[in-house]
């Protein structure tokens, strides 16, 4: 009840305008009602959490451990919904320190709990963490609660999409599912055609879809990390349009003129009638030297090229004097496929090794991991994506 008064509250500001006024103070930011609420059912979350008359017997919590994921969601839903996010990183520090496992609580406690873990580790960038997260409370969630298997779904494909691994057919035909692929599958598509206008059209803030994903806060992630990937499928498209494919007899390496990718690039990033560059929608109605901005010039396609080898993205090296990209093992597996390895296999075998901080029973290697930077459902039938592969 309490955290329901919370959240209706802070929608509602105006009905608690007149106690509001002349009660905040001068010495810095006043603590909103949903903090407060969410305090409060916090000290009820230590208590539980710390108790020392109480722990697990016959494989079940008994005493006040039984409450300790009960009021966990509680908080994390009052600062999920009034978006205070940030205050439930201590939280999942605690029952990352101090919790029985997980998986000896009902299942609808932990079908919460990994929701809202998901999307925390979703916000600070830890896709492959989230997407772990997500698609076990999503696993566990039962084919009856159409809502909360719909909500879990969005922020799992979300996750999926920006390692690389999108949404198959089958998947979007399940009743959670349903108009999902209208917002989700013209985004996939953009990235494996390496279509840069169409990209950044469907996740402009005044786009078709803008509004939907600005609303479910995955618009961002999408964007910044979604760019990457087209930046990819456009080299790998010249690749297969103007690249070398290189000579196993005479140990000859693939390669690509640079000088192409740029042509590439400036080429997609005119769009289709060749007008005008993309203005950044943060700096529209701003001076003209501020908004346009310049044509990609080679040091921008070296500067791309570099970062995706640095991520795994791509295999090779550049040479400067020639102005080319050199595939790297060729020889065995062709050009194409060592330049361009799978993305999602790529991205998900760098963060394997990490636990999944938060959810007490994945421990790899005794390593806790930790909330800051860095990347991480199956999807069942969803097809490996590799960014245009």
């Amino acid at each position: 009840m309490l955290s329901r008064l919370a959240i209706g509250l802070d929608k509602q500001p105006e009905l608690i305008t007149h106690l509001a006024k002349g009660s905040s103070d001068e010495g810095g930011a006043k603590e909103t009602l949903p903090e407060r609420a969410a305090n409060i059912v916090r000290g009820a979350f230590v208590t539980c959490l710390n108790d020392r008359y109480s722990g697990v017997k016959d494989g079940k919590p008994e005493g006040k451990k039984l409450g300790i994921y009960k009021t966990a969601n509680i908080c994390l839903k009052i600062l999920f919904q009034c978006r205070k996010t940030r205050n439930a990183e201590q939280i999942f520090t605690n029952i990352d320190n101090q919790s029985p496992p997980l998986a000896i609580y009902p299942k609808s406690e932990r079908v919460s709990y990994l929701y809202y873990l998901g999307r925390y580790l979703f916000s600070v960038n830890h896709f492959y963490r989230a997407q772990k997260a997500l698609q076990e409370a999503y696993n566990l969630c039962h084919t009856k609660c159409f809502q909360q298997r719909r909500l879990i779904l969005i922020y799992l494909m979300a996750s999926n999409i920006v390692m690389g691994r999108f949404p198959s057919h089958n998947l979007y035909l399940r009743q959670e599912a349903h108009g999902l692929m209208e917002r989700f599958h013209p985004v996939c598509s953009a990235i494996a055609k390496g279509d840069l206008i169409t990209f950044r059209a469907l996740l402009d803030f005044e786009g078709p879809s803008g509004a939907w994903f600005r609303h479910f806060r995955v618009l961002l992630q999408l964007r910044n990390r979604g760019e990457v990937l087209v930046w990819r499928s456009i080299i790998r498209k010249a690749f297969l349009i103007s690249g070398n494919q290189g000579d196993a007899a005479s140990k000859k390496a693939p390669t690509i003129s640079l000088q192409d990718v740029l042509v590439f690039m400036n080429a997609l990033d005119r769009g289709p009638n060749g007008g005008g560059n993309y203005i950044d929608p943060d700096f529209e109605g701003s001076p003209s030297n501020l908004t346009a901005s310049p044509d990609v010039d080679m040091l921008d396609v070296e500067s791309i090229v570099s970062s995706l080898v640095e991520q795994g993205l791509m295999n090779g090296y550049i040479s400067h004097r020639l102005s080319r990209f050199a595939i790297q093992g060729a020889k065995q597996i062709g050009g194409l496929a060592a330049g361009f390895p799978n993305v999602w296999s790529t991205l998900s075998n760098n963060a394997k090794e990490q636990g999944v901080p938060g959810w007490k029973e994945q421990r790899i290697g005794g390593s806790r991991g930790g909330f800051g930077g860095g990347m991480v459902v199956n999807l069942s039938g969803a097809r490996p994506a590799g960014a245009g592969a």
